[in-house]
């Protein structure tokens, strides 16, 4: 058997370029699988002019929502033929600028960024944009491609929500790694309260870490106040599961003696106890989208930009309402 045979058989080209039996084909790759052979990507790749691979880069793998979020684009991505290339960014400018350049320094078909400081690295945005490499975010960004949740949408529900179940206190859990990305929600929390007749109290506004702990404490606070609120919304659900643990410490009732609600509506959230009430953010769906925008870039360099908007709603549950929550 030739060596050219064999070339022709593991490069999958026997079927279009020579004549080869089945016989011999199945013979090549079952000698293949003996010896352990795993072809050469690299040097395929070179050959055909394309990677098959998307870069992604997430926040943080500490929160199931960006779980999510991968999840919807991996599936995509496979369903094309593409593996994915994971970095992580770890809610770190240095971490955030070191994964964007490992991004870079690959032969990539095409990325998609969550970025968390897209405006402290022009330099990175501008050397993809120079090498032409297809990008999408998950976060509005001028003249690009893009895919986002309707934040704005999800906050005046839940806030409509917390209003109209009779609270006039409700503490603020504000826990981000940068400021502008709560921005949304913490603009219709005070937008809420104003046009509701209600006095702004910077008391029941706590910012703070990222993490569940960071829920917990700032929980504390609130409910350690003179006049403690009668709801607490968590920006989301892994700080409002801190804050349910604060709750139950002090042996509160909920919703009884005060309510709690989230955002993002990850997997767990309706396992706690009382189930949380939360806003549904579109994370697969934000996801696979990225990956469907990218793909039509990738095929057509040429259209304008694709910015696409993506509906978000409230999903109540006992942790505001008790026993009459939607399930």
């Amino acid at each position: 058997m030739s060596r050219a045979t064999v070339s022709f058989v593991l490069n999958e080209r026997s079927r279009t370029r020579v004549p080869i039996s089945e016989e011999t084909r199945q013979k090549v790759m079952e000698a293949a699988r003996q010896l352990g052979y795993q072809p050469n990507v690299l040097a395929q790749s070179l050959k055909a002019g394309s990677s098959q691979a998307i870069g992604f880069l997430i926040p943080a793998l500490h929160n199931p929502h960006y779980w999510d979020v991968l999840d919807g684009a991996e599936e995509e991505i496979t369903a094309r033929g593409y593996h994915l290339i994971l970095v992580v960014s770890n809610l770190n400018p240095e971490r955030e600028q070191q994964a964007l350049h490992s991004l870079l320094r690959r032969r990539l078909d095409g990325m998609i960024l969550m970025p968390t400081f897209m405006d402290m690295f022009p330099e990175e945005l501008k050397a993809a944009r120079e090498r032409s490499i297809p990008v999408v975010f998950t976060t509005p960004a001028e003249g690009m491609d893009w895919v986002f949740p309707n934040m704005r949408s999800g906050a005046e529900q839940l806030m409509d929500h917390l209003l109209g179940l009779g609270h006039r206190r409700i503490g603020f859990i504000n826990g981000v790694a940068r400021p502008n990305l709560a921005q949304t929600r913490l603009d219709i929390y005070l937008e809420k309260i104003k046009t509701s007749g209600l006095a702004e109290c910077a008391e029941l506004i706590r910012c703070c870490g990222h993490h569940v702990e960071d829920g917990y404490q700032e929980a504390r606070a609130l409910l350690d106040l003179p006049n403690p609120p009668t709801a607490i919304w968590a920006i989301n659900d892994l700080l409002a599961t801190g804050a349910l643990r604060a709750i139950h410490e002090r042996g509160l009732r909920m919703p009884e003696e005060v309510a709690l609600a989230g955002f993002d509506n990850i997997a767990f959230a309706q396992q706690l106890y009382p189930p949380l009430t939360t806003v549904q953010m579109p994370a697969r769906e934000l996801g696979g989208r990225a990956a469907e925008i990218l793909f039509e870039r990738m095929e057509n360099p040429d259209l304008p930009p694709m910015q696409e908007m993506l509906p978000t709603r409230l999903i109540v549950r006992q942790s505001t309402c008790g026993d009459k929550a939607a399930r």
